[in-house]
């Protein structure tokens, strides 16, 4: 039986969900064609979303607001793909314009210095990579991140923006596609913390059983899940159970975990707490 010790390192906050809801969205668009260009595959890590070019009605906004999500590090650089098509009845020979936004500072924009992360105009349609880095000064815990591929002045469209303004004077012809990232202080093993934001988790050391403990009981559902450092899922620890105690206890063996540094995410309704744990043999 493998042994474990779990090290409950730098928690980074409870963050609530609200202020995703304050971000912009696109205006409607006119009806135009499902042969418009959009996004069809876009990478980051552990997302790797495929979707069709127009996901929404054609007088709906071009703006897609995802369930994927990731964690970026400060101070680490991540590559970036996104697959993205053209209107080849049209405008076949129009290229699109890419930008990757990120709200770095976490007020529900992004319109702030730095929060452009990509930005490549005149693009052929097909797969673009690149890369950005996450800056040392980024706001900790959940963000969001925009990315867009829309058609260029090839076809007389103005350049993107994050909420379309100025407004395109002939529509935002093109997609929008939003992801949830979570900001984190980079990998650090130096500091212990048993106890933050209500959530415990001991004992410390563990041999592989280790009790998971809230200061506060909700009504909401709890999930708490386990990803390594690239941002891979690697264990549904508790799924959509509902809290009704202030203790729970799991057991990390079945789970079949490797020596090294692993993030738990624990959802509790709108509260997200993220913490660091390292396992050893």
């Amino acid at each position: 039986m493998r042994t474990f010790t779990l090290l409950l390192i730098s928690a980074i906050g409870v963050c609530t969900a609200n202020v995703q809801a304050q971000y912009c969205m696109l205006p409607g668009r006119t009806i135009y064609s499902n042969d418009q260009p959009g996004i069809l595959n876009f990478k980051l890590k552990n997302i790797n979303r495929t979707s069709s070019n127009v996901e929404k009605p054609l007088n709906q906004p071009s703006l897609v607001v995802t369930t994927d999500s990731t964690i970026l590090e400060r101070g680490k650089t991540y590559a970036v793909s996104i697959m993205h098509s053209k209107d080849n009845v049209i405008f076949p020979n129009a290229r699109n314009n890419i930008r990757v936004w990120v709200d770095y500072n976490g007020d529900a924009d992004f319109e702030d210095a730095g929060e452009t992360v990509i930005t490549k105009d005149y693009e052929y349609a097909g797969t673009y990579t690149d890369s950005f880095t996450v800056p040392a000064t980024a706001k900790l815990g959940v963000t969001r991140l925009r990315a867009t591929a829309k058609m260029s002045s090839d076809a007389g469209h103005t350049i993107p923006t994050p909420c379309d303004m100025p407004a395109d004077p002939i529509d935002y012809h093109g997609e929008m596609e939003d992801y949830t990232v979570t900001i984190i202080a980079p990998s650090n093993v130096s500091t212990v913390t048993v106890t933050e934001n209500g959530v415990s988790v001991s004992p410390n050391p563990s041999t592989g059983m280790i009790s998971l403990s809230f200061s506060a009981v909700s009504s909401e559902a709890l999930n708490v899940t386990l990803y390594d450092m690239t941002g891979k899922k690697v264990a549904a620890l508790i799924t959509d159970a509902r809290q009704d105690k202030y203790e729970y206890v799991i057991d990390l063996h079945q789970y079949d975990l490797q020596t090294g540094v692993y993030m738990m995410q624990v959802s509790n309704g709108t509260a997200v707490s993220y913490q660091r744990i390292s396992m050893v043999n």
